[in-house]
């Protein structure tokens, strides 16, 4: 029982990482050391190939990266778009989200991964978020938490708070079935959740500041204490 619970990473495909002639799956630093911080242990799931990972982890982190294909919800990609280097980086990635719903697995969905759910919910994006008085890249900025929502029982908090942003693609027609919790003032939509799924998904990047900020590292706890308690859970009902 005193053993870590098992959190799925998955990686992104990238055509070049120092060090290696060819791809490589990857996944950022602060991210897993984040995990581990919360008492979990992270196990990175590569994109390139298909993986019963999924089923036997006890949580998942769904990290961010570069633009979904505008062509999943209906648009043609316009010049701002920053394509992945792996094409079925997206399907992957859905791969997860989908196990996440299915199974019921405790995850946290960051950035691209917040805006890849909305997307297989059939909501949209705007592929290039207007400037409106709020810097979304590279920059810090609050957002408001609604109380009473997974996101804020998550925090331990309601109302503002400032989170670390970095996206230029942001949630436009909101997906079937879930629920903004979160904004910032110039009205871009920073968290969702459904009700029905343990699953906290923000727009921001919690892992940048998650070793000195609560409000970042909470999310992680967050998901590595839901994590715990579903592999309790499992391990009892296998007895």
């Amino acid at each position: 029982m005193s053993e870590k619970p098992l959190i799925g990473v998955p990686a992104m495909s990238s055509s070049q990482v120092n060090g290696l002639r060819h791809s490589g799956s990857v996944v950022a630093d602060a991210v897993l050391r984040a995990i581990a911080r919360a008492g979990g242990e992270p196990v990175i799931i590569p994109p390139v190939v298909t993986s019963g990972l999924l089923s036997h982890v006890d949580g998942i982190v769904l990290p961010g990266g570069s633009d979904i294909d505008p062509r999943r919800y209906g648009q043609e990609p316009d010049e701002t778009y920053a394509a992945t280097d792996f094409a079925d980086q997206d399907d992957a990635d859905s791969r997860a989200i989908a196990a996440a719903v299915e199974q019921g697995i405790p995850t946290l969905l960051i950035c691209r991964g917040l805006q890849l759910w909305n997307v297989e919910r059939g909501g949209s994006l705007y592929q290039h978020w207007p400037d409106a008085g709020v810097d979304h890249v590279g920059a810090v900025h609050a957002v408001e938490v609604t109380e009473g929502s997974r996101l804020s029982d998550a925090l331990g908090l309601a109302g503002a708070v400032d989170v670390s942003s970095y996206h230029h693609q942001a949630i436009d027609r909101l997906g079937e079935g879930l629920q903004v919790t979160a904004r910032s003032s110039d009205g871009c939509i920073e968290a969702v959740e459904d009700p029905s799924h343990a699953i906290v998904a923000v727009q921001w990047h919690p892992e940048d500041r998650a070793e000195t900020e609560p409000v970042d590292s909470a999310l992680f706890a967050w998901v590595v204490a839901q994590a715990r308690d579903r592999r309790h859970r499992r391990i009892g009902a296998a007895v």
